[in-house]
């Protein structure tokens, strides 16, 4: 494995380069946690809450109603634990643009990841000194066994 920033040679399983702590593993370490599963628990708990909020509050109208508890009593706690059960999910509402960006953010920097890496352009004070190409064992080999022209005198 080749670190896609300075293109050292790096061992399998790390996070970040030895040579230039570029970052090696995108996204596929962070797939249990991060911004999409914490929008996943928020949208569930707000249903859970609602749901269950409803439905409590549903039984206990009716428990105070069959209790002959004054009806104005009952409206006025239907209204608290109603503006409860909002303030509540309004808490929780507020968070998920937050989340939403942030897995666009992350979505565009996985796009990014899937183009092809490129080693980074080296300046020329990085690059090295001309040298000659040496000869092959095929050069070599190819050039004595050439025929000599022989001349005669």
């Amino acid at each position: 494995m080749f670190c896609p920033t300075c293109g050292s040679s790096v061992t399998q399983g790390l996070k970040y380069c030895k040579s230039c702590g570029g970052r090696l593993a995108r996204e596929k370490e962070d797939n249990d946690s991060g911004p999409g599963k914490m929008l996943q628990h928020i949208l569930r708990t707000l249903f859970a809450i609602v749901a269950l909020g409803l439905g409590i509050l549903v039984g206990l109208v009716a428990v105070l109603r069959g209790n002959d508890v004054r009806p104005d009593a009952v409206f006025w706690l239907a209204v608290i634990y109603l503006a409860t059960i909002f303030g509540i999910c309004f808490t929780l509402m507020r968070q998920v643009p937050k989340l939403i960006d942030a897995r666009l953010k992350r979505w565009d920097n996985t796009t990014d990841a899937s183009s092809p890496d490129q080693l980074a352009s080296h300046t020329t004070a990085q690059l090295e000194e001309f040298r000659e190409p040496v000869m092959s064992v095929t050069d070599h080999t190819t050039k004595t066994l050439d025929k000599v022209p022989f001349t005669q005198r």
